[in-house]
């Protein structure tokens, strides 16, 4: 990604184990962006959803699961993964009697899903297993996709909290300051995506106690 990517480092994981990936890389200074002025457009924010499948084969369920193990992220400790950046695409900046502020701030969610892929789903005969991947599949995609939804929600939060910025005595001192924003907030950004993880993991658990107690 030639754009400036914002980051502090190794980001959130959004995976499913039915746990969690995602890269906020380190790449350059805020400062790039506001020297060469980069003004790329984008006056909301968005995503860039990119996705990629891995292919598992078999007839039976244990067939897909030794598949997900031998193929999945994490060395197949994942089912699906959603990898996660911060593009700024809009850092405008204005002088005025105050100071150097931020005049436009628009932030873009990159995300790179990897989700599993059954490649002899059509052809099965075993309908109950056929409907058991598609909830399954369903499922890993819905996962993946709430976290972009938080990572979109991060980034609105992240814009308004640029625009917030009291003006500054320098663009310089603008742009340290906009970076010790971003640092204090990335945490903030991985405690939500470990929140929704852990949240999913008990209302699963939930539902499958309630099924083995109705299958008794």
């Amino acid at each position: 990604m030639s754009m400036i990517e914002i980051g502090t480092g190794q980001g959130p994981r959004c995976e499913i184990r039915a746990k969690r990936d995602g890269r906020l890389r380190r790449t350059t200074t805020l400062a790039i962006l506001i020297v060469v002025g980069l003004l790329a457009g984008a006056c909301t924010t968005t995503s860039q959803v990119s996705t990629r499948y891995y292919d598992v084969t078999g007839a039976t369920a244990r067939d897909l699961e030794r598949g997900i193990r031998r193929k999945g992220p994490q060395n197949g400790k994942a089912v699906a993964m959603a990898g996660i950046s911060f593009r700024p695409v809009t850092l405008e900046t204005a002088v005025g009697d105050g100071g150097c502020r931020f005049r436009r701030a628009r932030f873009r969610v990159n995300a790179d899903l990897t989700l599993p892929r059954w490649r002899e789903a059509a052809r099965s005969r075993d309908a109950a297993l056929q409907r058991n991947w598609k909830g399954f599949a369903a499922y890993a995609r819905a996962h993946e996709e709430a976290h972009v939804k938080i990572a979109e929600a991060f980034a609105k939060a992240l814009e308004q909290a640029f625009l917030a910025i009291p003006p500054q005595p320098s663009c310089a001192r603008l742009e340290a300051v906009g970076i010790a924003l971003i640092r204090r907030a990335m945490p903030a950004h991985e405690r939500a995506q470990l929140a929704f993880d852990e949240s999913e993991k008990r209302r699963l658990a939930r539902l499958m106690a309630q099924a083995e107690r109705q299958r008794r």
